[in-house]
């Protein structure tokens, strides 16, 4: 009975356990059903271009779901990202908006969504656990989606981070003394260091008048860059040194295709030369402002045509200041072009602006970091096709320079003969080359917080170049401070360098293209010859051995020093009312030497040992200072945003210069200037003063972040001219945000279309143009005929000389599709530039030949486009490729020139030579003018010509000269492609141009035109006419040297494409490499560049006449120490 009973209460048990089975299945069951069915809610929502943190609280928003993060850094949390879904279930939205991310994505009961991660990165020994809550600094409410992100010490940060919940919290894991950065719209971010872990932070933010969203650094002032109508192009610092680790502005041209740095066949890669640029064409006809080489050294170049205004963290700097930062220390750079975006500067940004912004200190404790570069440079000969010693001496006794009848002549040929035989073929091109090791260094130590920042920079550069004795050196030092309090910040800078250069002795490189091979250049001793030979082709021709001078003791040197104070102050008057004043100054010192020794060959024929040897001497100094007061005011009300920004300008340039030149030093250790025997000329030299003053009023009007206007007002007065009083300059910008229409929002990621138009001035001449300026230069006796001392106009004024004015029309639209993968921006410019400054002829009895008028007209009308795309993208393994295609087209026309253009016109048509510049109305300023050929008359072996009228002709006649093309090209560009893998990238750049023409001058000098007494290229001895019948491309071999005009014969299609840049880096972090902890190291990147390593052309010409090119190879190391 008890046994029934028991088993009665074991199968009791039983049933029990099996119903509450039961019940927990089904409720599990339920509960798995209900969160299945509540992570598919349909989701409907489009948005356009806002952060990504801020569109998963909209998704979640719409499923009626809270979302938090834990302890996940998420990629791109700050990323503009566009969403167009309708009744998209909730999972499949925030799998397309996270990606391939390595995170988990949890929904929870109450429907909460809960993104964590399936890894750590790194043990837990490395990081931290902080936790808190962000809130507004006056009501002490939360802030709900406010971002977290870790930085990487510039300023805009890095990309991994998370966002605040409903109730204003976060929680994050960070590395040790790692930074994070605290953001929210309509807030000032604030950054800490974490050094601890910390569960309890609490993070006040205070409310900011200004927009906090992407903007555009203008220099003086911070725009929107959703309301911005002007045209610009913004360039990150990391792309730019990819492509040209020691030169970021010829880096610029693969990001705006109307920025060149142009090329100069004559200065090749001397280390020496100051660059050139172009933007949207020429601006200028002819000549204008003379600039010498002091000019040049102390970088007063504001008034030389086609220069852009440099401006370095908000205030203008030289050229050389450029060119001597440091490119590691560079954050961004951002080019404005056209009316609306250059307003702000006035007529010194009539050639466009460069903005550089240098990397911010980093949070915390002192940051000590190292950079350096390592460039081997190569001659690049690839272009020089000449004559070996034995084609060359063939070549001579093809041509009947030897007589077989004459001994003389014989035992001249058997003499360099033997010498051929014997092994002599001197490649002379190598003589005076080397391979240049190239070396800079940088350190920098920086800290502190947001109320007081600091950093120091030491730099240095070693550039010798590829010729031998041919360098510059620079070595700088600058130190910044930021102190930021209340309403009260204060920022000030110290810069101090010095740059040192020396050219080389061995003379122009074209020198050694010109020597025959079969010469040795030494005696039986070692000694250098001082003349090589008196070649007898036809009459005497002397052969000067140009290793000779390379090697008396030459002196060739500049020196530039500058220091550059700056202090800016800004004062928060109201919330959205702040005051701000910008104060630099300027003292660069310069001078330049030359001394050749009296054993130097321009002296064989002076008779008097002490009037042997030559020294000149010039010095310089320039002094400058600026002033911008500011007051900047803005307001938003509900879909309404008003900014004012005024600006009161003051500046003034002072200049020096001492020109010496002194002959008579017998001895070779008479080497400075003193021991002169006496001057050559009385001392010249110059001293300049100018002032400028200017009122800037910019006004910006926003409605609801799509339609945008910019009105710019500015008044100048310079004393540069002889009328002071204000000139007046305007501009007006329109600008439509397409993509935040409703009806387009989430269907395209980006639409924009832009407006602008304005008259901006230029002032492209010296004081002296306008204003009468005297001299007491050569005043002893100005006038044989008149004894009476004293002082002479130093050229002859016109005070009627006016500003030059442009008008610049610019229209431009940008597009993104496939998220922003794919993005399109295009821009059209037509600028008429009027009162340019041409040369006016003078009757003689003036006793000048010219003065300067306001009488040119030019007008550049063209395009730029650029296009960008991700072409494959992978956020889990994060590897991505994008592509850049870059083009611009320009084209100018003259549509006025002054009688002294005409007349210039006239003297450079009668040139035989090569065609020289000519200015004709409705032509552009680099069309060529040349006679038209037929070619080489196959029975007398002459050439054919075409008079205008289209008749065959023997004779050249210079009125017989028309437009044969233009030497601009149709179209040029870039195309780029980058390649990164984790911490590897792979980047090309390419530079092509195409529809242009070059006279072939190689064709000429070393062919046709070349005294057979040099060396030729071997093509000279290839299809040339012999005899009746031949037919060829080339004329007959002349002994003396035939002196081919100029015909369109040698001009040629300019095509080309330039493998530009390649560069392969890899960045070593701390918390995958151990090693590098030991060592205290927290970052190592490592990069190889090397630029011009292949070129392709349809022109077969000599380049770098006076210097060669050279091809570069870079290995740079940045190394940020803990």
């Amino acid at each position: 009975m008890r046994t029934t009973e028991n088993n009665h209460r074991t199968a009791l048990g039983w049933l029990y356990m099996l119903c509450a089975m039961l019940l927990y299945v089904t409720s599990a069951n339920a509960q798995s059903k209900a969160l299945d069915d509540w992570k598919n809610t349909p989701v409907t929502l489009r948005v356009s271009n806002e952060p990504l943190g801020t569109v998963l609280e909209k998704v979640a928003k719409q499923a009626n779901a809270t979302i938090e993060f834990q302890e996940v850094a998420l990629v791109g949390i700050a990323r503009p990202t566009t969403l167009s879904v309708k009744d998209v279930p909730l999972d499949k939205v925030l799998g397309n908006l996270i990606g391939d991310q390595n995170v988990l994505v949890r929904y929870e009961t109450g429907r909460h969504i809960i993104i964590s991660s399936y890894t750590k990165d790194v043990d837990d020994k490395e990081m931290l656990r902080i936790e808190g809550i962000v809130t507004d600094a006056k009501t002490n409410e939360t802030l709900v989606g406010a971002t977290v992100m870790l930085t990487d010490g510039t300023k805009t940060g890095g990309v991994n981070g998370t966002i605040t919940d409903v109730n204003g919290k976060f929680s994050l894991q960070v590395p040790r003394k790692a930074s994070i950065k605290v953001s929210y719209m309509g807030y000032e971010s604030v950054s800490l260091q974490i050094t601890r872990s910390n569960p309890g932070m609490r993070i006040a933010l205070k409310a900011d008048g200004h927009m906090v969203e992407e903007v555009v650094v203008t220099g003086l002032s911070k725009r929107s860059k959703s309301s911005f109508t002007g045209n610009y192009v913004s360039v990150k610092g990391e792309e730019l040194r990819k492509l040209n680790p020691n030169n970021i502005l010829k880096s610029l041209q693969f990001y705006d295709p109307s920025f060149k740095v142009l090329e100069s066949n004559t200065r090749g890669s001397d280390p020496n030369a100051q660059p050139e640029f172009l933007i949207r064409g020429d601006q200028n006809l002819g000549t204008t402002a003379s600039l010498n080489s002091m000019d040049l050294l102390l970088d007063n170049v504001s008034s030389r045509p086609n220069t852009p205004l440099f401006v370095l963290d908000g205030f203008i700097v030289s050229m050389s200041r450029i060119l001597q930062l440091d490119p590691e220390r560079i954050e961004n750079v951002t080019i404005l072009k056209d009316a609306a975006a250059t307003a702000i500067y006035g007529s010194r940004a009539s050639n466009g602006v460069v903005v550089i912004e240098t990397k911010v200190a980093p949070d915390g404790v002192l940051s000590v970091s190292y950079n350096g570069g390592l460039t081997i440079q190569a001659p690049d000969l690839t272009d020089y096709k000449l004559m070996n010693a034995r084609e060359k001496l063939q070549m001579e006794w093809d041509a009947g320079v030897y007589e077989p009848s004459n001994d003389k002549s014989m035992n001249r040929y058997n003499q360099l003969l033997r010498n051929v035989l014997a092994g002599v073929d001197t490649y002379w091109l190598s003589k005076p080359l080397r391979t240049a090791i190239t070396h800079r260094h940088s350190i920098s130590a920086a800290g502190g917080t947001e109320v007081f920042r600091y950093s120091l920079d030491l730099n240095a550069a070693f550039n010798p170049g590829v010729m031998k004795g041919s360098e510059q050196n620079n070595k700088s030092l600058n130190f910044s401070m930021t102190y930021r309090k209340e309403n009260v910040s204060v920022g000030a800078s110290l810069n101090l360098s010095e740059t040192d250069g020396h050219n080389s002795p061995y003379g122009s490189f074209s020198e050694y293209t010109r020597v025959n091979p079969y010469y040795r250049p030494t005696n039986d001793f070692g000694e250098y010859l001082q003349q090589l030979d008196n070649h007898t082709g036809s009459g005497s021709v002397p052969i000067a051995n140009p290793l000779y001078n390379a090697n008396v003791g030459i002196k060739d040197l500049t020196s530039n020093t500058n220091i550059t104070a700056s202090l800016n102050l800004e004062y928060r008057l109201l919330k959205n009312l702040r005051l701000t004043e910008n104060i630099s100054y300027m003292r660069g010192m310069a001078r330049t030497e030359n001394f050749l020794p009296a054993t130097h060959t321009v002296f064989i024929t002076e008779l008097d040992k002490t009037l042997r040897g030559s020294y000149t001497k010039n010095t310089g100094e320039m002094t400058s200072w600026s002033s911008n007061l500011g007051l900047n005011w803005n307001m938003a009300f509900k879909k309404h945003l008003l900014s004012v920004f005024g600006n009161w300008t003051l500046s003034e340039d002072r200049s020096n210069y001492v020109n010496l030149s002194a002959v008579g030093y017998p001895d070779s250790h008479m080497d400075d200037f003193i021991f002169g025997n006496k001057m050559r000329t009385h001392p010249s030299g110059s001293e300049s003063i100018a002032r400028s003053m200017g009122l800037i009023t910019q006004l910006s009007y926003s409605y609801d972040n799509r339609y945008s206007v910019d009105v710019n007002v500015s008044s100048e007065i310079t004393s540069r001219y002889a009328d002071h009083n204000l000139t007046p300059f305007w501009s007006v910008g329109l600008r439509w945000n397409a993509y935040r229409e409703k009806w387009l929002a989430g269907r395209v990621s980006n639409l924009v279309f832009r407006a602008t138009y304005g008259v901006t001035g230029a002032q492209n001449s010296s004081p002296a143009d306008a204003i009468e300026y005297y001299t007491f230069s050569q005043t002893m006796r100005p006038y044989a005929s008149f004894s009476t001392l004293g002082a002479v106009l130093s050229r002859l004024n016109n005070p009627n000389i006016k500003w030059t004015k442009t008008d610049n029309m610019s229209l431009g639209f940008d597009v993104g599709v496939w998220k922003n993968r794919a993005n399109l921006s295009f821009n059209y410019y037509n600028n008429i530039s009027r009162q340019l400054l041409t040369n006016y002829d003078l009757a003689p009895s003036t006793g000048f030949e010219s003065q300067y008028i306001n009488a040119g007209e030019l007008q550049n009308r063209g395009f730029d486009a650029t296009l960008n795309v991700i072409a494959l993208q992978n956020i889990r393994k994060q590897f991505y490729w994008t592509v850049a295609l870059g083009m611009n087209h320009n084209r100018n026309k003259i549509r006025k020139i002054s009688d002294y253009l005409r007349k210039m016109n006239e003297e450079q048509l009668k040139s035989k030579s090569a065609p020289l510049p000519v200015y004709q109305e409705g032509k552009s300023t680099t069309t060529y003018y040349a006679v038209r050929s037929l070619g080489i008359d196959p029975m007398t072996g002459n050439e054919v010509f075409l008079t205008r009228n289209g008749e065959k002709t023997f004779k050249w006649n210079s009125a017989d000269k028309v437009p044969v093309g233009d030497t601009t090209p149709k179209m040029n560009g870039t195309i780029s492609s980058s390649v990164n893998w984790r911490d590897l990238s792979c980047t090309l750049g390419f530079i092509y141009k195409w529809g242009g023409i070059v006279y072939n001058q190689t064709l000429v000098d070393k062919i046709e035109n070349s005294n057979i007494a040099y060396n030729l290229d071997r093509r000279a001895a290839q299809d040339r006419w012999r005899k009746p019948g031949d037919v060829t491309k080339y004329k007959r071999i002349d002994l003396n040297g035939s002196q081919t005009p100029a015909s369109d014969r040698f001009i040629m299609k300019d095509n080309e494409l330039r493998l530009a840049s390649v560069n392969v880096g890899y960045r070593f972090k701390q918390t995958d490499y151990k090693l590098l902890g030991r060592l205290n190291i927290d970052v190592l990147s490592l990069n190889f560049t090397t630029n011009d390593l292949l070129r392709l052309s349809t022109v077969k010409m000599e380049r770098g006449l006076g210097y060669p090119f050279s091809r570069s190879y870079t290995f740079t190391c940045s190394i940020i120490f803990k």
